[in-house]
């Protein structure tokens, strides 16, 4: 379904753990649009899940990248959390509308505890079909 482009790193800080979260990009897109040349409106919503108990603990959303089928998001997250037990579910959405049901467009996991975050690591990650539902 195409790709996304993540940087991570963990910043330690005298208050804690600091989890650093860039989405910075999406590229091939390979979804079935309405038209061949319809130019999506797109954002990235993300969430911490905690490994053990397969919760969702934090819920964050980028902007809306209007018309662009290779978004460029470069937006950071910050989460004040130690990341080793916790992963991160990425889902491409289409906003097609205030009234109209959003489209989910692809997923990616990332399991925290197998990068090493001790310098900032910046990777691609396939976009997979999904059966998840996606609430706004």
């Amino acid at each position: 379904m195409g790709e996304i482009k993540i940087a991570l790193k963990k910043e330690i800080k005298t208050e804690g753990d600091q989890l650093v979260l860039e989405i910075l990009q999406c590229r091939n897109i390979t979804y079935k649009f309405k038209s061949p040349d319809h130019l999506p409106d797109l954002y990235v919503k993300l969430y911490v899940v905690n490994i053990a108990t397969q919760k969702r603990i934090i819920k964050k959303k980028t902007r809306v990248c209007r018309h662009d089928r290779e978004p460029s998001f470069n937006e950071t997250f910050r989460f004040c959390m130690n990341p080793a037990g916790h992963s991160l579910q990425l889902f491409l959405v289409s906003n097609a509308g205030k009234f109209v049901k959003k489209t989910l467009i692809g997923e990616a996991y990332v399991w925290l505890d197998k990068v090493d975050l001790r310098k900032r690591v910046v990777s691609w990650h396939k976009l997979l079909a999904s059966t998840a539902q996606i609430h706004s």
